[in-house]
Parts: structure tokens; sequence; C-alpha cells
């Protein structure tokens, strides 16, 4: 019964909202290529703006169902995760896009599909479409690049801008594909997922997801960027920020922490709370609430984005102040990203120990270590 919750009421409606969302942006009557359409007008703003907020929409959607990967969301080494976004697999190739884009108005036989994962994406929209550099990021010896810094301004915008609609029905296509795979009426995922005769391992990789909390979330969206995690090799690391364009990083997070705490209270179902509470440990999962609630609250209250802080930790005092924020979350400092690590390590420590403990699941070998 838990695993039906989960898959009829937060796994499927999670991927459906992000086929329902990515379906239009990609169309010729979406919001891209209205802003498309716009460029070099009195209306290029507002339409780039319009577009910025359908953008912000599916990226929560996006965000949503990252806490739940597993099943037809790994398969292929990730393939179709990676296409709705790609930061997990690595950094942006900026010269890739700038590369393809051009290929791409030039080229009618080409395919986004030759493109790999680190050139395609939400990330690569965002890019596109929100980026103020309009000059390429490619060495000289890029045949397909060599003359577009010299070109006009709107010129590199409509391009850009028709490009990302291509890369916005790659992500479309795979939004609907991942929903298909799990839906009864195509791939049927759900039902593997759902029998009883599978739930030791449905048990192992819901809550193995759980975990996406702790490398990802607290390390490589966070961690890295403000210089805590040891992936940082200097006081911070602005560039590894994964959504600066649109400076919407913590927004991400927060979209992130939200759909942690569903997963683990099954909503309005039976979830992993339910089993905590049969397991005699109730203030672990006031711990989950409180922790949860109180990281998205540090968000909702921060006044700068995540790539400005990280941006403005350049000096040894306040590399020693975020250090300090981190190990003592609940004063609050001249860096609030500080303190949300901080409230993250928290939510993941109580994973680590008092989940598996609770649930009779092992730790997932990727959470052995924590270098923060």
């Amino acid at each position: 019964a838990m695993f039906v919750n989960y898959a009829d009421n937060i796994i499927l409606p999670n991927y459906a909202a992000v086929a329902e969302l990515a379906a239009p942006l990609g169309t010729s009557s979406g919001s891209i290529a209205s802003y498309c359409e716009s460029i070099a007008s009195t209306e290029e703003s507002a339409a780039r703006e319009s577009a910025g907020s359908q953008w912000e929409n599916l990226m929560d959607a996006v965000q949503a169902t990252e806490m739940h990967l597993f099943g037809p969301a790994l398969d292929n080494n990730s393939s179709l995760t990676y296409r709705l976004n790609s930061s997990a697999a690595g950094e942006l190739s900026l010269c890739g896009v700038d590369q393809a884009l051009v290929q791409a108005s030039e080229d009618s036989s080409f395919s986004i599909s030759s493109k790999t994962v680190v050139q395609r994406g939400i990330g690569a929209v965002e890019y596109l479409l929100f980026s103020e550099d309009l000059n390429h990021h490619c060495p000289s010896q890029i045949t397909e690049t060599a003359d577009w810094d010299g070109r006009p301004d709107d010129e590199k915008k409509r391009l850009r801008c028709g490009y990302a609609i291509t890369i916005a029905q790659d992500i479309a296509e795979a939004a609907e594909t991942l929903h298909d795979a799990w839906s009864s009426t195509s791939g049927d995922y759900r039902s593997r997922f759902v029998d009883p005769a599978n739930v030791s391992d449905s048990l192992t990789a819901l809550s193995d997801a759980l975990f996406y909390l702790d490398l990802d979330v607290k390390d490589r969206k966070l961690g890295v960027p403000i210089g805590i995690n040891d992936g940082c090799p200097g006081i911070s690391c602005p560039d590894a920020v994964e959504s600066p364009y649109r400076e919407y990083s913590l927004a991400g997070i927060r979209a992130n922490l939200v759909a942690f705490g569903t997963l683990m209270t099954g909503a309005d179902g039976l979830g992993f709370d339910d089993l905590i509470d049969a397991a005699g440990m109730p203030e672990l999962n006031r711990r989950f609430t409180d922790h949860t609630a109180t990281a998205v609250a540090v968000i909702d209250n921060s006044k700068d984005s995540l790539v400005t802080q990280a941006a403005a930790l350049d000096t040894s005092a306040q590399e020693t102040e975020c250090i300090n924020a981190f190990a003592n979350p609940d004063v609050v400092g001249e860096f609030p990203a500080c303190n949300l690590l901080g409230h993250i390590k928290a939510l993941t420590d109580d994973l680590k120990v008092g989940f598996v403990a609770a649930i009779n699941v092992d730790l997932p070998d990727r959470a052995q270590t924590d270098n923060d």
C-alpha cells in the first residue's frame, strides 16, 4: 500500500508535471518562440521574462523528480534524467552548446541526439536565454564559432533562442518518455515497483533515492560552490553553481527540500514516517520535519542568490565565518547559504544513522563518506 501511494500520488504526478510543463515550451506558440519573435522589439524584455517564468516552473518540477531517481531514471546511464537536467553529469559544455547552435542553424540534417548530455537539458536552455555574455566560449580552432563574436547582437540572440527551442523539444521528449516508462498504459514500471514480490528491492530503491539530498544537494549544489566541500579548491567556487544565469540555484534546492519532505511523509498517505513511528522513533520524524522547514525558511529569507553569495566569499575571514555558520546554523551570519548547508547536513546525518536503522536498510555505498 505504501508503494502504491508513492507511485500514484507522488512519483507519477511528478513526472506528469514535468511532461506537462515541458511540452509547450518548445512549440511554435510557446513562450520561448514568442521571445524569439520579440527580439529587437519593445516587447523583448517582457517576452524574455515570460519565458523565464515558464523555465522556472519547469525547473521546479524537474528538481522534484530528482528526489526519486531510480528505475527508468537510471536506465542507460541516466540518459533520460540528464536530458532533463545534465548538471549531475558534469559541467555544462558552453563551447559544445555554442558549436551546436551554429550547426543547427546551418545544417538541415542536424540532430540534437548526436550531442552529449552536458550540451543538453534545462541548464543549456538557461544559458542560451539568460546569459548576458553573447560571445562564444570556444577555442579559436573551432570553425563553427570563428565568426560568431563579430555578428550583431540581435542575430546572436535569435540564433541562441532558436536553438533553445530545439533543446526544449528534446527535454519534452525525454519527459514524456520517463512518464510513459512508469505509466501502467505504457512501460508500466509502476507494476514492478508496487509488486509485493519486489518489496525489498523497491524499498531499497526508494530509500537510496533519498540520499540525493546528501551528495547532490548538500555537496554538489551547495557545499562545493561555497567552499565547504573539498571538491572546491579555493575559498569558494561560484563557477560550480548549478543555475548561475537565471540565479535560480537556491530555488532549485528549495524544490529538492520540499520534494524530500513529501517523500519522507508519503504526502497524505502511507510513507517512511509511518515506518519510523512503527519503529518507535517519532523524534526522528520531528527532526526531519523541523530541519526541512528550517532549511526552506533560510532560502525564503535569503536576499542574495547563491552565485552572489559564493562570489562574495573571497577572504580568509569570510571563509572562517562561513565555516562557523555551517557548524552553528542557528546563528545567522552574513552568508545564509552557509547556514543552509548546516541545516541540510543535520538532515543527512539523520538519514545516515536514524533513518537506515528505523527502516532497516543499508547505507548506500555512495553515501559512506562525507567531504565537508
